[in-house]
Formats: C-alpha cells, sequence, structure tokens
C-alpha cells in the first residue's frame, strides 16, 4: 500500500465513519503518534528480552509537537476547518 492509497484510505473513513475515527487511523497507517508509554532497554527480570514498558515523561509535549506539525495540517490542507478538525480530536483515541 503506497502513501496515496492509505491518504485515500484515511479521507474515505473521514467520509464514511466520520472524523474522529480518521484521526485515529491516520495516526495508524500515514503519521504514528506519540505513545504514552515507551520500552526501555534497562534489564528487568519478569520479561523475556530485558525490555519494560515505562512513562514516556515527553507524551503531552510529543503529542502537541505531531498535532501542530502533522495532524492538524494533513487535514486543513484536504478541506477541513480547523473548528471540525479540534472536534473530532477531542472525540477521538487521543484524549
Amino acid at each position: 500500500m503506497d502513501m496515496t492509497d492509505r491518504i485515500e484510505k484515511v479521507l474515505g473513513i473521514a467520509v464514511e465513519e466520520g472524523l474522529p475515527r480518521a484521526l485515529g487511523y491516520y495516526s495508524l497507517l500515514i503519521a504514528p503518534a506519540p505513545k504514552p508509554r515507551i520500552k526501555t532497554s534497562g534489564y528487568n527480570k519478569y520479561t523475556p528480552q530485558g525490555q519494560m514498558m515505562v512513562p514516556n515523561v515527553n507524551y503531552r509535549k510529543e503529542l502537541t509537537v505531531w498535532k501542530k506539525t502533522k495532524l492538524f495540517p494533513f487535514f486543513l490542507e484536504h478541506g477541513y476547518t480547523t473548528g471540525q478538525i479540534v472536534d473530532a480530536y477531542n472525540k477521538s483515541i487521543f484524549k
């Protein structure tokens, strides 16, 4: 699946299932959102690979940067208004 197919799929989901759902698919298919928990390379005797998930201390900051540099510009250039995107974002999986 190349990038134009991914863009068409996200925009199709926005039309069919609504913009909040499309924001999640945008994160999945086009530009991954930052994760609230990240893997650490520290030793943990309870996991086979020696990795454990720890809270991402910069999550809110990274999410804000991702939202302003990737998410909003993508949907703005495809004809959605800032108000529509903000409403959808507040209903999406990111809140």
